[in-house]
Parts: structure tokens; sequence; C-alpha cells
């Protein structure tokens, strides 16, 4: 049988696993952006091409995409551009979808931090049943979660100081984003969760565990909850975190990060809350999957020495960081094996084992000696610091 892990390395992130079982009439969708795009770019002249749905999209969001051609004075133009779509079925709870939008706009502000440009937002579900945001289209490569960058595809073809290359870049856009002015992203701030950005999202995160759960037993996501909101540590500096912090989210252009992407969660709980995050979904793909890391590609506790070299200082509270991550890891599991379990893209019986004895419980069974009823095969495999 399929074990769970193999199929939470094809699911986290961007899969083009879908979660519900209906698809888009994209012909409709084609009548009903069409005059939207006239009216935002005030190009009546404005003729859209063919709305397509990517090779690889979110399980978060619906992504569609689309080609224009307008005149401008006179002059014709063109473009290429992403349409994001919400959905009644989010994969995280509480989401606020305006965010994303607010993200761009805030880092656009930062040359270091390249995101895509927005066009536009809609509120109004009647044009596409969900509201909506459309960004420009940013040329490049994204390397690929399912399979996993690590066992195939462009990534792999490049050669080891090409990928060093990479992740280096990768890592120094990191910590750009990480010295982001506060006052930029003051929306994120969630006050009547807690003092401090990480209490703030630890509150969330504990919260969407038990929305996850849905009322089911889960001693070793419970246990792990207790621990994280009794051992929060003491004035942890606030600051953003990006939340999805991976090379998966970027796209690159000759080894060079050109637009950082995807703000699901996105929170105010610091550079380490980031870190940790990469380290759990590096591991999930490499280590956890049996698949060896792609020379050039830093380990975990490279990627941490790289940024404590690149912004100055050392990391702290990692050992709480990393159980927060694999919190948040275990409990986005279980809701997400409900989602594909209803859309029956997982079998029943994988569906229940994957809520019970995710990679994100195992690590956490494993980080606190936990007691745990199943079977541990992807243990936490220790950061090396």
């Amino acid at each position: 049988m399929t074990e769970p892990n193999e199929v939470e390395g094809a699911n986290m992130g961007s899969t083009g696993v879908p979660t519900r079982d209906t698809q888009r009439d994209l012909a409709a969708a084609h009548g009903s952006l069409e005059p939207w795009f006239r009216r935002v770019t005030d190009s009546p002249d404005l003729v859209l091409g063919e709305v397509r749905t990517p090779s690889s999209s979110g399980v978060a969001n619906e992504t569609l995409m689309c080609d224009a051609s307008w005149s401008e004075a006179g002059t014709p133009r063109s473009g290429s551009f992403v349409i994001r779509v919400s959905s009644p079925d989010f994969l995280y709870k509480d989401v606020d979808f305006a965010a994303h939008v607010e993200m761009c706009r805030a880092l656009g502000k930062n040359p270091d931090v390249p995101v895509p440009r927005i066009v536009g937002e809609e509120a109004d579900t009647s044009i596409l049943g969900q509201a909506f945001y459309v960004m420009e289209l940013i040329e490049g490569q994204v390397p690929e979660d399912s399979p996993p960058y690590h066992t195939g595809g462009w990534v792999a073809d490049l050669a080891p100081a090409q990928r060093r290359e990479l992740w280096e870049d990768a890592v120094r856009v990191m910590a750009a984003l990480h010295e982001t002015d506060l006052a930029d992203v003051a929306f994120l701030d969630r006050p009547h969760l807690g003092a401090t950005g990480l209490e703030q999202d630890v509150a969330a995160w504990t919260d969407y565990g038990a929305w996850a759960a849905s009322g089911r037993s889960l001693p070793v996501v419970e246990a792990s909850r207790d621990w994280l909101l009794a051992t929060v540590p003491a004035d942890p500096p606030t600051g953003l975190a990006w939340g999805d912090a991976r090379i998966g989210n970027m796209i690159f252009k000759d080894n060079r990060v050109v637009a950082v992407l995807d703000w699901d969660m996105v929170s105010l709980a610091g550079a380490e809350s980031d870190l940790a995050w990469w380290a759990i979904m590096e591991y999930l793909y490499t280590d956890s999957a049996g698949v060896p890391r792609l020379e050039g590609i830093g380990s975990p506790a490279e990627t941490v020495a790289e940024w404590e070299h690149r912004a100055g200082r050392p990391v702290r509270d990692m050992e709480y960081q990393l159980v927060f991550a694999a919190y948040r890891m275990a409990v986005i599991l279980v809701r997400l094996s409900d989602l594909l379990g209803a859309a029956g893209v997982l079998p029943a019986d994988l569906a229940a084992e994957m809520v019970t004895n995710n990679s994100g419980i195992q690590y956490l069974a494993t980080m606190l000696d936990l007691p745990h009823a199943g079977t541990i095969v992807t243990p936490w495999p220790g950061l090396g610091l």
C-alpha cells in the first residue's frame, strides 16, 4: 500500500492535485473575464486569448492563465496574466484572500524581493463565482513539487554549481523579505490573538488544529498543542514570516529569483518560523521520502547558516520553531486528507491513515518523545545545528 508520506510529498504546496470534483467551464470564464479586463485596463479594444489552467497549481486556490492584446495611444500592447480564484473549500481557515494582493503591493516597494505586479482585484462573485485577483505572469521556472525536484526535472538537470547559485539566491531573497518594515505589513497584526507575532500565529494555528480535527481524537497533535502553548518563547522577535517558505514557491530565471509566491500562511511570526518551515518541507521531500538531496542544494542546517550570514544575527528558539512547523504540517495534512478524500482523490482508508499518522504527526512524536499508536516510518531526522 502507498505510504502516507508518499501521498503527502505529492500534495503539499503547489501540486496540481484537485480538491474538488468539478472543473470550471473555461469558455464561460473567458466570456466573463474579457469585459472585466477591458474595464480594469481601460482598453475597450482588448482581446483576451484562451483561458487555460496551468499544468501545476495549488490545492489552496484555483489558478487560471490567459494572454491579452490591446492598444495604448495607438501602440499595440500584449501581456500574459495569472488569475487566482478564491475557493469555497479552503485548505486553510479564516483565510484573508485580500492579503495576497496586499503582500504583493507591500513587497513591490522592495527591489530585493521580487513579486508579481497586481493588475486588479475583484470582490464581485458574480463574475467567476468567487472573488479573484489578477497579476502579471512572470516568465521563469518553478521547482517541481510533484514529483519533487530532487528526483528529476530542470533543477536536477543543472550542474551542482548552478544549483548552489539557485539555492544561495533563494536564501538571499528570503533574508531580504525578513527585513521588511513592519509598518508596511501592519495589516497582518492580530493583537486580539497575542502580544507578539509568534504568539498570534501559535494561537491561530492551534485554533486551526481543532477545526481540522473536527472532533476527532488526535493525541499527538493535542499533546503538541499543549506543549506549544505552555512554552512560547519569551519576547520572540516579531517580523514578517512568508509562511510557506521554500524554493518551490519561487520563480527562477538563470538561477536567480524573479518572483516570490504564495501568501496563504503569511504572518508576523518572524524569520525563524520560515527557517523551521523550510527545514520541515525540505526533509519531507528528501530524507523522509528516501530521496537523496541534490548536490548544490543546501541542507536545512546550511540554510540556517546561510541565513545567519545574510541577516547578521544568530537564529533563536529553533527547537520551539521546529515543533511549531511540524505541528502546522500535521494539521494541514489532516485537513488536506479530508479534502482529497471528499473529492475521491484519495481512497477512504488512505485518507484516514493520513489523518492519524501523517509525517507531521510522526515528526512531532519523535521530536517530543510522545506515545503514538501509529507506525513511525518518517522520524524527525534532526536539524544538525
